[in-house]
């Protein structure tokens, strides 16, 4: 027995191997593996206010508060009471924790919605209705069609042929198209008998649990004989069974260990920059083409060209050949549980779109088998005999089928990328070429994926004779598949053009223009992606990333860590050939051990370059030595694709960044593959979509649609920054400046710890005179609207680069609140010293001083909050008039004699109020306070915005002058698309999936249509039972 889940004392040690027995909880329970349960929250009923407020308090402001608040509990130190800190600490404290509270709970619903999903698990012979979190491992249980798949299991048997199982992996890589697993033989036997499912009594022996998704090694011992298991035979948590009716699987991972959590990262605390630094610092409509002639065309289908359904109908023969080409040559398999409700199960999307473009008009891809083809063309019923399918590669970047027409023609039809197609062309096809070529450049225009369709009639004794040869590669031991590929070449020549077709991507709405609207904001695109490379890159031209403007786009592909590491450097030499030299600033800072600062420095390119890399590539530039490498290559990149990535390499890519750069990282994804990334991101967000809520509830902000990051960051985000720094400025402006008064009143005190203020100012002043003003900028204020934001994405750069809130910014702010406190205690000194009322009696008391202090200091900072004020609302009007209100109220009140004879000892201020206010030689040394303490502000920034002005003053003042004319509406510019033509195929499917066809072990035996004839919908003979 291995040591894999023995414990030693109170600690378990490391799982080296797993080893447990199909239905035998006995046996597995002794290993202590983790049942199926998960739990993505942080908190329980008793831990939250312990972890919440550790969390809170890392926040050194909110540290800093308790600090003094604990202070304040000792006479002998403070003379200010408690409540003056406690109150506003309680509140902040208060509204964060409910906050995360709420977080927490949605992350314990979503918990507690996944744990209790039903599965049908199999125990004493019989199948039982549980929870997903009840299943343990050793378990055998049944999934049945689109079932999400439990914990990661060994297949053992299905309902298919051959007990193949087809799976969808949207929530492990993204990719929505099919996939294919297959049981073992001696498994599937099992099938869906429940006594043999129960007698089974397999060991497996396997690798602990990890987080490789395309890689699984373990044995099944039955009956003393040992088979190998691979990842083909393995189904993972996330996975979502399709076009299968039932499966079973034996549970080899569960819950936390299966490969899916096993990727995914912990939920951190989250600071944000200016947190780190306050802790330093404390689309026209045409009529729609009517398919209502042809019953079995696709509902969903909408096409507005008439010409085209026109010549279909006049029997055009071209025209039918084309369409006759696209039903014939593919690998789609078709699904009818209802006749004439046909369903299509494709390998990529442009198979799919292509066929049902096909079956709309007119040639209805119908059945398949190993040997026959069933397409209803104009209503008629034909079949056709498969003969060969030679099979697409990414070598070949094409695909063919050899046919024979119930008229008895044998033809080969092909398809593929243009420019592999047009070498294979026959000479006559030359002027039709020409034409075709310049509607493939005005697809290409269109940033839309092409094709190049073309047929071949065959000679039958020359076909005869090649399928001998063709047979004999087949079955060849060595050089089977170079022996197939001169075949393929022999016959894929002197080819007829057809013609072409082009195909959208299917993104969603505004996602180019938000792509192209971030680059001009400086922000850097990197594509995290489990899409193959092909698929990526793809994506890439069509969301304008990648152009042909730019110098080059470096593919790295190694194999091993030295090719990476050549194909890195070989990139980097190209972009910045200094970068190389002994004096460059990066090599002379790592040779220097003794620098602690692993921040790299901007490195400029010498263009505009693109970076792409695949998974495996990636996982050893990601290795120590490399991914220094790795992050000065790619950073000097306009755009970085990396294709084939794990969920796990996606944060450990975000991860790298956060290391080297002094950048903030935002990551984006729609699915549970992308949760590591989205925790790992300084800020995360989730996209609600297809693949589930996980990446929702594990984000920091979430929204539908990818486009609405435009607003949330060059809007949103932009003002948030704004009014953070202008609230952070203002806080520590109007706290200096009411703070430091006390020092200066201290040399006059003789230091005795006497305030300045009334010790009712000193409470209310942060939690009722200053809050509301403050607190209606931080919500309403913006420099310009949403319109402008938009139109000129470089005002973000500020942001980029913290100019708004800083350590300058701070000692500024420091610098002003020392001058401001300065004329805040000296003129009312000023002004109060020896002075007489009008009737001759002296003012010039204490309690007098400190109600023209404070008087002086509320004005001042109501006056500079109006300042700082760049969007003026009714709310923030009534919240700086409203607060000085209140203050002449409270003051008045308190310090009447109808409360001091109430409350004597707390109100000692009587008469002060009406007795100073008024004096006119008051009001004149307030006002005095104000144009001293406002005249540098205004005068600094006049000058600075006339003889320094930032990006963003020049871009204001372009928007200043375009508020003279009409607001433009928001653009709407044509993108300028790559002219480069694409191939349908970056979609395309897993190698082999033709000879899996030919070979008809995914299919189930069907009643295929074996005559020509003309098709009803309503003909019995025609409907499939």
């Amino acid at each position: 027995m291995p040591l894999s889940g023995l414990k030693f004392g109170k600690k378990k040690l490391k799982e080296e191997e797993r080893h447990l027995q199909a239905n035998n909880r006995d046996f597995n329970l002794e290993f202590e593996y983790a049942n199926n349960s998960i739990k993505t929250s942080k908190y329980n009923f008793f831990t939250f206010l312990p972890l919440n407020l550790f969390e809170q308090f890392q926040r050194i402001a909110n540290a800093y508060f308790l600090f003094l608040l604990i202070l304040q509990l000792i006479p002998q130190v403070s003379s200010l009471s408690w409540f003056t800190t406690v109150v506003p600490l309680v509140l902040v404290l208060t509204v964060s924790g409910v906050k995360d509270a709420i977080d927490d709970f949605n992350r314990h619903k979503s918990d507690n919605h996944v744990n209790n999903r039903p599965v049908q698990v199999l125990i004493n012979g019989r199948l039982k209705d549980d929870k997903w979190m009840h299943i343990q491992v050793g378990d055998i249980i049944k999934l049945e069609n689109n079932n999400f798949v439990t914990a990661d299991l060994l297949l053992l048997s299905s309902s298919e042929p051959h007990s193949l199982t087809y799976i969808e992996t949207a929530e492990l890589d993204g990719e929505t198209n099919l996939k294919v697993k297959q049981a073992l033989t001696v498994t599937a036997e099992l099938g869906e008998n429940l006594q043999k499912l129960t007698d089974f009594n397999g060991e497996v022996k396997c690798e602990a649990p990890n987080n490789k998704l395309d890689k699984f090694t373990g044995t099944l011992t039955l009956h003393g004989e040992k088979f190998a298991l691979d990842n083909e035979k393995m189904l993972l948590r996330g996975c979502t069974i399709r076009n299968t009716e039932w499966c079973f699987g034996l549970v080899i991972y569960a819950g936390p260990d299966t490969k899916l959590m096993q990727n995914c990262g912990k939920t951190t605390f989250k600071r944000t920059s200016i947190d780190r630094l306050m802790n330093v610092l404390v689309l026209v409509h045409t009529e729609k083409v009517d398919f209502s002639y042809n019953q079995l065309a696709d509902p969903k289908f909408v096409f507005y060209d008439h010409s085209l359904v026109e010549a279909v109908k006049l029997d055009d023969a071209a025209t039918h050949g084309f369409f006759r080409l696209l039903s014939l040559c593919h690998t789609v398999m078709p699904e009818e549980k209802k006749a004439g409700n046909l369903v299509y199960q494709a390998q990529s999307p442009d198979e799919g779109a292509l066929v049902t473009a096909a079956r709309n008009f007119g040639f209805v891809f119908r059945a398949r088998t190993p040997e026959t083809i069933t397409v209803v063309e104009m209503g008629e019923t034909k079949v056709y005999e498969l003969l060969a399918i030679l099979d697409f590669n990414n070598v070949r970047k094409r695909m063919s089928v050899i046919v024979r027409s119930p008229e008895g023609d044998l033809t080969l039809y092909c398809k593929g990328a243009d420019t592999i197609v047009y070498e294979l062309l026959d000479a006559s096809c030359e002027s039709l070429k020409d034409e075709t070529m310049e509607h493939l450049n005005e697809f290409a225009g269109e940033g839309l994926r092409t094709l190049v369709v073309a047929y071949k009639n065959l000679q039958e004794d020359y076909f005869e004779e090649w399928h001998k040869r063709h047979h004999e590669a087949s079955t060849a031991l060595d050089g089977r598949e170079e022996k197939l590929s001169e075949l393929y070449e022999e016959i894929e020549k002197d080819l007829m053009l057809l013609g072409a077709t082009a195909i959208e991507d299917k993104l969603q709405d505004g996602v180019p223009q938000t792509i192209e609207t971030l680059a001009k904001a400086h922000i850097k695109i990197w594509v995290l992606t489990g899409d193959k490379q092909e698929t990526a890159v793809n994506i890439g031209y069509s969301c304008n990333m990648l152009h042909d403007d730019m110098k080059d786009v470096f593919i790295i592909e190694g194999n091993t860590s030295e090719a990476v590491l050549d194909e890195l450097r070989t990139a980097r030499k190209k972009m910045n050939p200094d970068s190389f030299l002994d004096s460059d600033e990066i090599n002379l800072k790592f040779e220097n051990p003794s620098m602690k600062s692993r921040i790299l420095p901007e490195e400029q390119a010498n263009g505009v370059y693109g970076l792409v890399i695949n998974g495996h590539s990636l996982a050893y530039a990601l290795e120590g030595n490399l991914e220094l490498e790795l992050v000065r290559t790619a950073c000097m990149c306009k755009v970085v694709i990396c294709c084939r990535v794990t969920p796990l390499q996606k944060a450990q890519v975000v991860e790298l960044v956060k290391k080297y750069k002094k950048a903030v990282t935002l990551a984006i994804g729609d699915g549970a593959n992308d949760v590591s990334m989205i925790k790992t991101a300084h800020i995360g967000v989730g996209i609600s979509g297809q693949e589930g809520m996980q990446a929702v509830l594990s984000s920091d902000f979430s929204f539908a649609q990818f486009r609405y990051l435009q607003r949330l960051l060059l809007v949103h985000g932009r003002w948030s920054y704004i009014r953070m720094c202008k609230f952070l400025r203002y806080f520590f402006y109007k706290n200096f400046a009411f703070t430091l008064v006390h020092f200066w009143y201290g040399f006059f005190s003789g230091f005795s710890a006497q305030t300045v203020y009334d010790q009712w100012f000193i409470t209310l002043y942060n939690l009722v005179y200053t809050s509301l003003p403050v607190l209606g900028m931080s919500l309403f204020d913006q420099d310009v609207d949403d319109r402008w934001s938009m139109r000129f994405p470089h005002l973000y750069e500020p942001g980029q680069q913290n100019l708004y809130f800083n350590k300058i910014e701070f000692v500024k702010c420091v610098l002003h609140g020392i001058y401001s406190s300065l004329i805040l205690f000296f003129i009312p000194y000023g002004a109060m010293y020896d002075a007489v009322r009008s009737d001759g009696k002296a003012i010039a008391d204490y309690q007098s001083f400190a109600l023209m202090a404070q008087t002086c200091l509320l004005i001042v900072v109501s006056v500079q909050i109006g300042l700082d004020t760049a969007y003026w609302t009714a709310v923030n009007q009534f919240f700086i008039w409203g607060s000085l209100s209140v203050y002449f109220a409270i003051i008045f009140t308190m310090y009447s004699d109808g409360m001091y004879l109430i409350f004597t000892a707390s109100f000692p201020f009587i008469g002060t109020a009406r007795n100073t206010l008024s004096q006119p030689n008051v009001w004149l040394a307030i006002f005095l306070s104000i144009i001293l303490c406002v005249l540098p502000v205004v005068g600094g920034r006049f000058l600075k915005a006339q003889l320094m002005p930032t990006v963003s003053d020049k871009v204001l003042g372009k928007i200043r002058a375009a508020k003279k004319r009409p607001p433009p509406p928001l653009p709407k510019t044509r993108l300028r698309r790559t002219s480069t033509r694409r191939s349908g195929y970056a979609f395309s499917h897993q190698h082999g999936f033709g000879a899996l066809i030919m070979s008809g072990r995914n299919m189930r035996p069907k009643l295929p249509f074996t005559t020509t004839g003309t098709f009803s919908p309503n003909s019995e003979k025609n409907r499939h039972k």
